[in-house]
């Protein structure tokens, strides 16, 4: 299996036929096909189900078409970023975020980076801390950004910035009217709430009530803040995000109260793999995020 191959099976998934895509690879279709066979002979599989004018993949295809999609994603990524080595700060940066925390500080320091490397470009990825982690195991990302708590033996990290987490309501709740950007943990309890999916978030956020001995009902679990406002929205229950999450929902439907007495902060980091070479663009974004850091952090 080469990366040739990879290429021919990736166009026949995308084309659906073997015939367009051959035409699409400028090549006749019996070379296309024969490539193809011999894939199916080399993995000891049936990649497609071959109909009279369409073809599907079978289960092995489409766990195929995931890491071909993948490995190739790579491979361009490494070509590119070794070309620019020795010749300036160029090329690529590919950061995997947690959701929440992308439209905030991220483009400040996406702003801010650009403007002192202009010729850097960036690929995003937005999910949460567990898939951050995932996207930097495989090599998909250089940097990582997450919300502690962080368990992440081989990564260095960076302290970026902490943040109140807050309570997010309809604007026709009863707290909602209470005067103050503030609402204390204890008026919570009685709430039905809406708590991230993250296991050691909810460990955390339940750690809270458990010292103050209150019960709690908890209406869902989400892993996207987007997702889980129109459900506040409509007064179907209070959700407990981060500060951050009121860059997704600004509008008068909502309003976001800060949790107090206690006050929760939650933690922001940079992370990257610790024996992974990053490209000359990574590094210098790297250092940047280093450097906001010995200043104190972006807030």
């Amino acid at each position: 299996m080469d990366i040739k191959s990879l290429k021919y099976f990736l166009a026949v998934v995308q084309e659906g036929n073997i015939s367009r895509a051959a035409r699409k690879l400028c090549i006749a279709q019996p070379p296309l096909s024969r490539q193809i066979r011999l894939l199916e002979e080399e993995l000891g599989t049936t990649l497609f189900i071959r109909g009279k004018k369409e073809i599907q993949l079978t289960q092995e295809g489409r766990f195929l078409k995931q890491q071909a999609g993948e490995i190739l994603e790579l491979l361009e990524k490494t070509q590119e970023q070794i070309g620019k080595f020795g010749s300036g700060v160029h090329g690529l940066v590919s950061i995997a975020a947690a959701e929440s925390f992308g439209i905030g500080l991220l483009s400040d320091m996406v702003e801010e980076f650009h403007g002192l490397y202009p010729d850097v470009r960036f690929q995003i990825w937005c999910g949460n801390s567990d898939e951050v982690r995932d996207k930097l195991e495989r090599g998909l990302a250089d940097v990582g950004i997450v919300r502690a708590p962080v368990y992440m033996e081989q990564c260095e990290q960076i302290f970026l910035r902490s943040e109140p987490w807050v309570a997010a309501m309809s604007r026709e709740h009863p707290l909602a009217q209470e005067q103050g950007e503030g609402i204390t943990l204890k008026k919570l309890g009685g709430e039905t709430l809406m708590l991230p999916v993250r296991d050691q978030l909810q460990e955390e956020i339940n750690h809270w009530f458990n010292e103050l001995a209150q019960e709690r009902e908890i209406l869902c679990y989400y892993n996207s803040s987007a997702s889980m406002l129109p459900l506040v929205e409509k007064g179907m229950g209070i959700a407990i995000c981060p500060g951050s999450a009121r860059y997704f929902a600004a509008g008068e439907g909502i309003v976001y109260k800060t949790i107090t007495e206690p006050r929760k902060e939650s933690r922001l980091y940079m992370v990257r793999q610790r024996y992974r070479i990053l490209s000359r663009a990574a590094g210098a974004f790297w250092e940047y995020a280093s450097g906001q850091e010995k200043g104190g952090g972006q807030g």
